[in-house]
Order: structure tokens, then C-alpha cells, then sequence
């Protein structure tokens, strides 16, 4: 699943190397892993995480024990996980 993006919105992404805090299913901490982000304007669209490729799924949310805003990424088979907007912290699931 390849998500076209305008020329606009490829002007407007970045990508970055982040070490960010993940979460597994059962809510147990992983520790802080290396994730490869790509960033159009309003968060990340594109997560390369323990070996596999996340793409943004279109919906949005906010991390109920924190507060924080998130979005939901997916592989094209469907394994999924949240991350915050900033790509600070990964909760898979």
C-alpha cells in the first residue's frame, strides 16, 4: 500500500532518525529503539520499525494514559502500532 503523496506535501516532509521509548502489546516497555520516520506537515506517514515498514492508516487519536496525541500506522500485513505526532513514543499492538 504506497500512499501518493502531492508535490506540496513532498516539499513539506523531512525524514529523521529517531531513538524513541516503545511500548509492546501487553503495556511492557521494550526500552528506546532506533525507528527511521519520514514527516508530511501534520505528524509521521512512514515508520521503519524492528524490520518492517508502518504506513500512516488516516486515522488519528489520543494515548489515554497520557494525553497525548497519536497516530495509528500499519504494514501492508496489517501488524500495527501508535506513535506520537513527535515520533517519541511508540505503543505497538
Amino acid at each position: 500500500m504506497e500512499v501518493r503523496k502531492t508535490l506540496l506535501e513532498k516539499a513539506m516532509s523531512t525524514h529523521q532518525i529517531l531513538r524513541v521509548q516503545v511500548t509492546d502489546t501487553n503495556l511492557r516497555p521494550r526500552g528506546v529503539m532506533t525507528i527511521d520516520v519520514d514527516f508530511d506537515h501534520l505528524g509521521p506517514y512512514r515508520v521503519q520499525h524492528d524490520g518492517r515498514t508502518y504506513w500512516f492508516t488516516g486515522k488519528s487519536g489520543t494515548h489515554r494514559a497520557s494525553g497525548v496525541a497519536t497516530r495509528e500506522m500499519a504494514t501492508a500485513d496489517d501488524a500495527r502500532l501508535w506513535i506520537t505526532l513527535d515520533g517519541t513514543a511508540i505503543w505497538e499492538d
